[in-house]
């Protein structure tokens, strides 16, 4: 449902707030982040149940090749 709010972002044009979702257990969306300083593509997010909250950036390899878009809602 929060793919679906809001208004679609191009990724060069993210700001502190913007969800950005990825794809990480199947096909679409499956995890979200908050974009916290798009000028060093930092987004914070809870990596798995239990885990401590964290920053990560939106160029490690990881999250790039499971980026689905980005989501502003405000």
């Amino acid at each position: 449902e929060q793919f679906q709010s809001g208004s679609p972002v191009d990724r060069s044009l993210l700001q502190a707030g913007d969800l950005v979702f990825f794809s990480t257990l199947g096909p679409g969306p499956t995890h979200v982040g908050i974009v916290t300083d798009p000028a060093a593509d930092e987004f914070v997010h809870a990596p798995a149940d239990g885990s401590r909250v964290r920053i990560d950036s939106l160029n490690g390899s990881y999250w790039r090749a499971r980026w689905v878009g980005a989501r502003r809602v405000f």
